[in-house]
Formats: C-alpha cells, structure tokens, sequence
C-alpha cells in the first residue's frame, strides 16, 4: 500500500486537470496554460522533467507541480479553493519534496503562500526572499493588434544561433541557463525583431505558457521596439486561440504600465518565494 500523499498525476489524466481548472478561471491561470504549454513541448520531443501531483490523487485537493534543477527545487503550489487543509498535511508529510534544500516556490497565490507558512517553520526553513508579483491576461476575444514593420524589420522564429546571446542578456542567469533557452527556441517558442538582419529585441513564450523574456538591446532602444515585439508575440498566441499572460514584478512600474496600455488586465496577484534551511 502506497502511503505517499502526493499522487503522481500521469499525462493521461492532464485532461482532467485541464477541465477542472476551467471551471476556476482565472484563478487557475498559474496552471491551465502552463499544462498546455507543456503538452505542446511533449509533442516537439521535449521532455524536462515537469511532474504533476496532486494530494491523494485528488484534483481538488490541490496540485504541486515539481521540477528539481541540481540542488535546486522549483515548486508550483496551486489549490483552487481556498480550503488548503488537505494540501497542508500532504505537503508536511511528503517524501517527494527534500525540505532540505534551496527551493522556489514559483508564483504562489495568497491561500498558498499561507499554507507555506504554516509549514515552513517545521521543516526548519525560512523565507530569504519574496518577491510580489501580478499576472496580467488579454482577452481571448481581443482583436489582433494594428502592426506594421517598416522595410528593414523582420520578426521571426529564433533559432539556436541566439542561445548565447538570450542567455548572457538575461539578468537572472545561472550555469546551465543557456539550455532553457535552448530548450524554448528548440520549441519554437522564442521571436526576434530583426532589422537589417540584426538581432535587435525579442521576447519569448515560457514553459509556463506566460509571455517573458522581452529584451531590447542597449543601443536599440527607446524606438518602440519593446512594445513592438510585445504585440506581435500576442498577435502570435491570439492566432493560436491560446492565453495570452504575463507576469510583472509588482516594482517594474514601466512593465506594468505597458502592459495595461496594450489592454491587459490584472487578473490574479501572486507571490515567489525563495526558502533556505534556517
């Protein structure tokens, strides 16, 4: 008899998590798109290691999607309801997760971080970090955004070629990062704005389905060519009939606005927490 309380979900079952979180949008906005993306990275052959559990098996208990970076843990804690009793006791009596560890609980809503708390202090484990956070959502329905690229602008597909590039830009690299980026280009998740056949700015969809990345060289910038990029890579997803989010850093003022000017609409406020052994 199996006594671990965090069920493995296997892929075969994501349908009904998919249905089941449909029905709390868009509260389920950290996990419907995510599972979506993910799909479409199994279909390209791509496999990183993303796993699914729920406490006991039971979609509405709660969902804990786990992935583990060498000694780094990335958690993503969800529960719907805002009855976290049964998500609680798994999550203290889990062997899957070594409480040990660094880890980052990834864009946690309010019920969760609330939870964590009530947890963390047991595991002998402390908050070193919290960073607010808001996801903002364009409709679906939105129609596509009025662009034109003057002649010598092209926005494309990334290829491989980019990876370093990407990677050394990126304010939060580590060593192996530059695989992530390989792994979204590999997917064809990765745009870049060209011009003259130069690599000017790009953005990219992360395996969480949510827009990120958006990058603008440094003497490149101040023509438009963030906002530019931002509404072609939504033009790309609005296409496609898929979510079109992104998660903004409650302090990045610029970000956000920008956002809302393009007619996004903040939907759920969440918080990211790096714990560390006390």
């Amino acid at each position: 008899m199996c006594t671990e309380p965090l069920q493995l979900i296997p892929r075969e079952r994501w349908g009904e998590l998919k249905t089941f979180a449909q029905s709390y949008w868009p509260r389920s906005i950290t996990i419907l798109p995510h599972l979506e993306t993910e799909e479409r990275l199994l279909k390209e052959g791509i496999e990183h290691g993303f796993k699914v559990y729920c406490p006991n098996g039971n979609v509405k208990h709660g969902i804990v999607a786990l992935k583990v970076k060498n000694n780094l843990y990335e958690v993503k804690i969800l529960c719907l309801h805002d009855d976290t009793s049964e998500l609680e006791k798994s999550l203290r009596t889990t062997a899957l997760i070594d409480w040990s560890k660094m880890m980052k609980i990834l864009f946690a809503p309010k019920n969760v971080v609330d939870c964590v708390k009530k947890i963390i202090n047991k595991k002998n484990l402390k908050i070193d970090r919290c960073t607010k956070a808001r996801i903002y959502l364009l409709d679906k329905a939105s129609p596509l955004f009025d662009v034109s690229l003057a002649p010598d602008l092209t926005f494309e597909l990334l290829s491989l070629d980019y990876v370093d590039i990407t990677n050394t830009t990126w304010p939060h690299k580590f060593p192996g990062s530059e695989l992530y980026f390989e792994l979204l280009i590999k997917a064809k998740l990765g745009y870049g704005l060209f011009k003259a056949g130069e690599l000017v700015a790009w953005s990219f969809i992360k395996e969480m389905g949510a827009l990120g990345h958006l990058y603008t060289l440094e003497n490149h910038r101040r023509k438009g060519y963030g906002e530019l990029v931002l509404k072609l890579i939504s033009n790309v997803l609005l296409k496609e009939k898929k979510y079109v989010y992104a998660y903004c850093m409650e302090e990045n003022t610029k970000a956000n606005n920008l956002l809302e000017k393009l007619g996004f609409s903040n939907v759920l406020n969440v918080e990211w927490l790096k714990l560390v052994p006390c």
